[in-house]
């Protein structure tokens, strides 16, 4: 017997997108519903026995009545097929919450309550473990479960691996010796699959990034499980990307900048760009930003290049630059230490926050 199943969290419906400005935003907020409706067609094309919501279906506990609506319709539309939903420490049970509400959802969604708890798909012979939340944090769970080894088993979790935190701490030693055939798992938004003993186990990222925290796979875990064997393939749905890149301007003018940087952009992803290395002259970043701004969705810049001085030409000049340096030189310091304190000098006297480091 197989059993089919379509594994995500940390959908954060109602998140803010507050980096970017009120149009970006609402058009982004428009985006993530879309992927979340994707994900429910999915389910209907893929005739999945179950979806599980491993946390942070909402990004608040309290969301708002038209974010709580379009969630309860959607999941409404998937009816027969049941939903299982564990809470996160964003969307924690609280009295206003929406998963606290007696009948509010459609009979065929299932809100674990804030203890361990499972609830039975007996036509699969399947078992579905979890917890929710009661606060934004919550202690460990299913520390002592017996599952029942004949049966298909599977552990919703919502929090750390190994971890100091109070975010429902999980041992993998312990998780490894239980009879577990899947552990779907959320709280990080980077996919990742992995084996913790004969579990396998997979946090199936973020299913639509909300920030430059989510740089990487965002989507859900398509799984199909039998008794002896669990395949698990990562299904990418949400239509932009947010991308770090780290870009090294030594030996560049503005305009091979520039054109360097597009070579590597696209129009719909998001990205915060830091401008790296040493450049002869302070970088006009003002004019990149308003450049690069029409060639993508949003650009963040950021300049953390350097100012590579000639050191002997500015000592012999008749200015407050070359009285500075000849200042640092009657000083009892090594080379090292000369160039160190005159590029945090001179990079005071541009305007740009001196930096520590030195390569010499």
């Amino acid at each position: 017997m197989m059993l089919k199943i379509v594994h995500c969290a940390d959908i954060h419906i109602g998140a803010s997108f507050g980096r970017l400005p009120s149009h970006l935003a609402s058009l982004r907020a428009e985006e993530q519903r879309n992927t979340f409706l994707n994900t429910i067609i999915y389910c209907k094309e893929k005739s999945v026995d179950a979806l599980l919501i491993c946390g942070d279906l909402f990004d608040s506990p309290t969301p708002s009545k038209r974010d709580a609506e379009f969630v309860r319709k959607a999941l409404s539309s998937l009816s027969p097929v049941p939903v299982f939903i564990i809470t996160g420490n964003h969307d924690y049970m609280c009295s206003d919450s929406p998963f606290s509400k007696g009948n509010y959802f459609s009979d065929n969604v299932h809100i674990f309550p804030c203890f361990d708890y499972h609830f039975d798909i007996p036509e699969k012979n399947t078992v579905i473990y979890g917890k929710s939340y009661s606060s934004a944090f919550t202690e460990a769970s299913f520390t002592d479960i017996s599952p029942d080894k004949s049966r298909i088993n599977i552990l919703c979790l919502h929090g750390d691996f190994n971890s100091s935190g109070d975010y429902n701490q999980i041992n993998k030693d312990l998780l490894s010796s239980l009879p577990i055939n899947y552990t779907a798992m959320g709280h990080i938004h980077k996919e990742e699959i992995f084996q913790s003993g004969n579990v396998k186990c997979a946090y199936s990222g973020a299913l639509d990034p909300t920030g430059f925290d989510d740089d990487g796979f965002t989507g859900f875990i398509y799984a199909e499980i039998t008794e002896d064997e669990t395949n698990l393939s990562p299904i990418p749905l949400s239509k932009r990307h947010y991308r770090n890149i780290s870009y090294d301007v030594s030996g560049e003018d503005t305009e091979k900048i520039l054109q360097g940087i597009k070579n590597i952009i696209n129009s719909e992803d998001l990205y915060k760009i830091t401008l790296v290395g040493e450049t002869s002259d302070e970088l006009n970043t003002d004019f990149l930003q308003n450049e690069l701004e029409p060639c993508c969705f949003y650009v963040e810049l950021f300049d953390e290049t350097s100012i590579s001085y000639d050191f002997d030409a500015i000592e012999k000049e008749e200015s407050l630059r070359g009285e500075f340096l000849r200042e640092v030189r009657k000083l009892t310091v090594s080379e090292e230490e000369f160039i160190l304190c005159g590029k945090a000098g001179l990079d005071a006297l541009t305007g740009k926050i001196p930096s520590m480091e030195v390569d010499v």
